[in-house]
């Protein structure tokens, strides 16, 4: 899969999908809007793309009541800027999610991409080398308590949350589509990161879900996470190994700066996808977040495409 992430339809589908062919896209994960429009659903299919719906499962939306809101250890709300989370034990809400996937699963794309498949944390703003991060811990409310009582630690218990919701998630789509793939966007943090965070705080336990999803997304934004390029092909091949390599890696790269002033340059951005796809056995597999921020970069379209020009001249000469 080779491709980029858009939450939003085109004005100008003709012209950006002659753009999407110069890159060499071959895959798009589209936000919840795009499913709507079903001129546009179908079309990427007649142009044979790998069409990836993200789903998000945990994250509420901002006119959310706040009842609905996971409760952190400290009994405040799970909210940070645009990070809200929902709690997992609210039936109204989890069941919302479900019939929701069960009509997505039906529409014409390729693929249903789990994202916010998690515990709460805004991860984006925690730099992996910290020594003392503030990790928030969810969820405390009522409900949750008493399930966590049924597991030998709170840990545990997460970890579950998040299996169970992938493996139903699963059961839902594939009794749909039994065709349609299943992806899980990850947050790039390794066994090493934090004391295991991801697994402890977050509830993503690689092991639990990888015998449910066809494929793993690390959303690895390592300009984002104040780390250098060699940091994204570092991450990939500790969590490649976590699974013992029997699921595929579909790594994410970010096409601009964000939380951050230093500017994210073209010339990096392109060495970055370099070393992601000149990976031995790599099978192209990259996505880029996001759309915009490549059209809107004439600079850094064009470098990509000279990208795809080498990478073309190289597969020919092997």
């Amino acid at each position: 899969m080779y491709g980029v992430k858009l939450y939003l339809v085109p004005e100008n589908l003709d012209k950006t999908i002659e753009k999407w062919h110069q890159l060499g896209f071959d895959t798009l994960f589209i936000g919840q809007s795009c499913k709507h429009d079903t001129d546009f659903l179908e079309r990427l299919q007649k142009e044979k793309f790998f069409v990836n719906l993200i789903e998000p499962v945990f994250l509420a939306e901002n006119n959310i009541n706040k009842k609905y809101l996971a409760i952190k250890k400290d009994g405040t709300q799970a909210v940070d800027s645009w990070v809200r989370f929902i709690c997992p034990s609210n039936r109204k809400m989890m069941s919302a999610f479900y019939r929701r996937i069960k009509k997505d699963a039906c529409l014409p794309v390729n693929s249903l991409s789990l994202d916010f498949i998690r515990f709460f944390q805004f991860w984006e703003m925690m730099n992996p080398q910290q020594e003392h991060p503030d990790l928030v811990q969810t969820c405390y409310c009522k409900k949750c308590q008493k399930a966590q009582k049924k597991f030998p630690s709170v840990e545990e218990w997460r970890c579950s949350v998040v299996s169970s919701v992938v493996e139903n998630s699963e059961k839902i789509i594939k009794n749909k589509c039994s065709s349609k793939l299943i992806g899980l966007h990850l947050v790039p943090w390794t066994k090493d990161t934090f004391g295991n965070a991801r697994q402890e705080i977050l509830g993503q336990n690689l092991k639990m879900l990888k015998s449910h999803v066809s494929f793993f997304t690390p959303m690895l934004y390592h300009h984002m996470l104040h780390q250098k390029p060699a940091y994204v092909l570092q991450t990939l091949e500790l969590l490649e190994k976590e699974v013992d390599g029997k699921v595929p890696f579909i790594p994410s790269i970010q096409a601009k700066e964000y939380y951050r002033q230093d500017t994210l340059t073209v010339e990096e951005i392109t060495e970055t996808a370099r070393l992601c796809l000149n990976r031995e056995d790599n099978k192209k597999n990259l996505v880029y977040f996001q759309w915009t921020d490549i059209e809107e970069n004439p600079k850094l379209y064009n470098s990509l495409v000279q990208l795809n020009c080498e990478l073309g001249e190289k597969n020919e000469k092997n």
